[in-house]
């Protein structure tokens, strides 16, 4: 009788799970900086920028605002400054070297007028040739209802009958009441103390006028 044999080979099984334990890494977790390092490069580089950015719109509109006042100053004239100081004092001095201390009046676009204790004193911008006084440094206003021009202004003496004093560029002077008014000179008459007849009186020769406040003749 014949019998078979068979030979069993028993292979333990912890000796596969210590082999596929150490053949097998451990798995880790991704930590935060692998997770969020990149997009906080990238919040921080939009932050940059966009301080940049805030920072030349600052400087833009500095430098705007300070063309748009250059050129607002440039549109301005020495008359316009003084049309804001009405009440302040102020010393003109004009053609011939005198001196015109008072307070501003009226402003016009060819004159002004300072008024003294005794006297209105009509100054064209033509014989100006500086202002001094805190009257000086005004900022301009808008522009009021008042005659704008030195023709105007005289047709305001000639319908009072005022009597006026008149300097002239060459330092002479001459008294009269304004009779006519034209465009570029004014014809004086007598006054109540006499004198010439008539004396026409271009615009341009004139420095001041004195005429009388209030009831003074």
């Amino acid at each position: 009788m014949l019998f078979a044999c068979v030979c069993l080979t028993l292979i333990p099984f912890t000796a596969d799970v210590n082999r596929s334990s150490t053949a097998r890494p451990a798995r880790t977790e991704p930590g935060p900086s692998r997770q969020y390092g990149p997009d906080m490069r990238w919040d921080r580089l939009f932050a940059e920028l966009e301080a940049e950015a805030d920072e030349l719109a600052v400087r833009d509109r500095d430098a705007e605002i300070a063309d748009r006042t250059r050129a607002e100053l440039g549109r301005i004239r020495w008359a316009d400054r003084l049309r804001a100081a009405q009440g302040e004092p102020v010393q003109v001095r004009v053609l011939g070297g005198d001196v015109v201390s008072g307070r501003v009046g009226h402003v016009g676009d060819d004159w002004l007028l300072v008024a003294t204790e005794a006297h209105d004193v009509l100054v064209p911008a033509h014989a100006v040739v500086g202002v001094e006084g805190p009257g000086a440094a005004a900022a301009p206003p808008a522009a009021g209802a008042i005659p704008r021009t030195v023709a105007a202004a005289w047709r305001v003496l000639a319908r009072d009958r005022a009597v006026v004093r008149v300097v002239r560029v060459d330092g002479s002077q001459v008294r009269g009441v304004p009779l006519r008014v034209g465009a570029d000179f004014v014809e004086l008459g007598p006054g109540a103390e006499g004198g010439p007849a008539s004396v026409l009186v271009p615009y341009r020769a004139v420095t001041a006028v004195y005429a009388p406040r209030g009831d003074e003749g």
